[in-house]
């Protein structure tokens, strides 16, 4: 045992051997446990960085000066542009794909049509005028995988069977394999369909992998395990006459105009097969697929390096790989017959968007639940000082009304937007829509339960509570959160009205949602109302109430003859309603005026 020096004058000091003794064993119990992997986004990020910053790809120039180039004009020019600029696209010829793979797609495509799964999107792009796609689509993938573009959020059909709760379901036997996803309420047709998909899915991986190897040098490379697809209907020129011209190139009208595919992990990989159904005679212009490169991750397209237009036949198979979807665009121009069908797979980012998401995060809080008593604002933990009490009450708001945020504006009213006749068609999503509803109303009577408290605490009503864990950082939290609510209440309701969907049939309109679309005051009862403006007025008022000083009322009694001194109370009720945020703001907005006149 080592022993401590004692030192002149009676006091102890430490013998610098023992603290190397305690360093080093330390360090070796931290060498002992086993070290985490860093995840393949992780790396990406430390050694590629991130999508914004992918560099420029090679600047190819025509001495021709042309605009874009296709292989019909000029093969050779075309080629070499492929290949010093727009590296990353390959593409695999019909011919040069087994049969079964063509006939699986088939029986796809036409197994989503008989299903009626293929609807249009209003979607709002740069979140401002709302617009109709031109192309009817549906998205497939992983049970409870979303993909939200343009600002509207598409819910999937799973392509594997599915258990009670949601989650993907490994069945063995083959009579069994898309059971679970018929009794969900698809046409067995359908469901056939959407299984197969799952399974030529895995085929795309494995080729775009085997891509990846042979073409893709940088370390480390994107992902390519695709985790759901979008399949596109797009019509013809013949048979649709609003198509948009597409006017940087003049290549033609588009179906889908400019555009880098969002919403996907860094330096993952997407392929496309795509097939065309001649309706009339044979067609003289083929639909193709149009690529330019761009300036970098955020910038905008080189004018130095002419765009491509590669007319792929039906049944081609085309890879963008690794960084290409970061600096380049792509778009489709439209052919003049026919119909084109693609199924683009893609590594979308699961983060926030998967139904197992939200649902673990808000069962996560109902489960912490039974340590705080909101009929009297305290924490259930000794342990705690009540400082630290304090603060876990605030946390535990604000991740609440965080959280009915989400479940209202990313969930429930990107589900009811799209219209009846869409949520008829994904029954997979019927019972987790039960569930938010349920979770955000039993969230928001929490809310109105906290209001109540605060009522009592601020004096107003029977004052039974002297909670220590209560402070004005509730109320603030209130406040904020309910004004970014409405405010975006507000959008939404913009949105609702819009006059596109005047157009739409009735079941393609948006509909009401019970505890979103509360119209009479009668109807919330121990719920908020959809017009949060009251509540925040009277939470202000309730705020400066809380913070007022003890006797208070007897100073005023006596200051009733002096008016600075009831013009400096004035001021100070009036500030004591303002949030902390909104008096820092004020100040600062305060202090930059006296900097600009001294």
């Amino acid at each position: 045992m080592t022993k401590k020096k004692r030192k002149s004058g009676g006091k102890l000091v430490k013998n610098p051997l023992s603290d190397n003794v305690k360093n080093a064993s330390k360090k070796r119990k931290k060498s002992e446990q086993p070290s985490e992997q860093p995840s393949l986004a992780q790396l990406l990020k430390k050694y590629r960085g991130v999508a914004a910053d992918t560099p420029a790809p090679p600047i190819w120039k025509d001495k021709l000066g042309r605009a874009y180039l296709t292989p019909d004009d000029d093969q050779s020019a075309f080629d070499e542009c492929l290949k010093t600029s727009f590296k990353g696209f390959y593409f695999d010829t019909p011919s040069s794909l087994p049969q079964s793979l063509h006939h699986t797609f088939d029986e796809c495509f036409e197994g989503l049509e008989r299903g009626g799964l293929f609807l249009y999107d209003v979607v709002q792009p740069g979140k401002k005028k709302l617009t109709q796609t031109s192309v009817t689509r549906t998205l497939v993938g992983d049970p409870g995988s979303t993909y939200k573009y343009l600002g509207l959020r598409l819910f999937s059909h799973p392509w594997i069977d599915v258990d009670a709760d949601g989650n993907a379901l490994h069945l063995d036997k083959s009579t069994q394999v898309g059971s679970s996803v018929k009794r969900l309420g698809y046409s067995s047709r359908t469901a056939s369909a959407l299984i197969a998909m799952g399974r030529i899915n895995k085929d795309l991986t494995d080729r775009s992998t085997q891509k990846l190897r042979q073409h893709v040098s940088a370390k480390p490379v994107g992902s390519a395990d695709f985790n759901l697809t979008l399949v596109n209907k797009m019509e013809s020129m013949s048979a649709k006459r609003d198509l948009k011209k597409e006017a940087a190139y003049n290549m033609g009208k588009t179906s889908v105009g400019w555009h880098r595919d969002s919403g996907l992990k860094d330096f993952s990989s997407i392929a496309v097969y795509q097939k065309q159904k001649p309706q009339g005679s044979n067609s003289s212009k083929p639909f193709g697929v149009a690529l330019r490169a761009m300036d970098g991750g955020a910038g905008g397209p080189l004018p130095s390096v002419p765009a491509l237009m590669a007319p792929l036949p039906s049944g081609s198979l085309y890879f963008m790989l690794d960084d290409f979807n970061h600096n380049h665009e792509h778009a489709v121009i439209a052919g003049d017959d026919g119909v084109r069908y693609s199924s683009t797979h893609r590594v979308a980012r699961e983060g926030q968007g998967t139904w197992q998401y939200i649902r673990d995060k808000i069962k996560n809080l109902q489960s912490t639940a039974t340590i705080f008593d909101w009929s009297v604002g305290k924490v259930d933990d000794p342990s705690l000082s009540p400082k630290k009490r304090k603060q876990k009450l605030v946390s535990r708001l604000r991740m609440q009304e965080a959280l009915l945020s989400e479940i209202e504006f990313e969930w429930l009213r990107q589900w009811f937007v799209q219209g009846q006749k869409h949520a008829k068609l994904h029954p997979y999503w019927h019972d987790p829509i039960k569930f938010l509803i349920k979770s955000f109303c039993e969230l928001e009577q929490t809310t109105v339960q906290i209001i109540r408290l605060l009522e009592k605490a601020s004096g107003r009503g029977v004052t039974d509570s002297d909670s220590e864990d209560l402070c004005e950082t509730l109320f603030d939290v209130l406040i904020e959160s309910f004004s970014e609510r409405n405010n975006k209440r507000q959008e939404w309701a913009r949105r609702y009205k819009d006059p596109i969907f005047l157009d739409l049939a009735e079941n393609e309109r948006p509909y009401t949602c019970s505890c979103l679309d509360r119209v009479d005051e009668k109807e919330c009862g121990d719920f908020m109302p959809s017009d949060l403006e009251s509540s925040i007025k009277s939470l202000r008022e309730l705020r400066s109430a809380f913070v007022s000083e003890d006797g208070q009322d007897e100073t005023r009694d006596d200051a009733k003859d002096d008016k600075s001194k009831l013009k400096k109370d004035k001021k100070k009720k009036k500030k004591s309603t303002l949030t902390s945020k909104e008096k820092k703001k004020v100040a600062s907005n305060w202090n930059a005026l006296k900097s600009k006149i001294g």
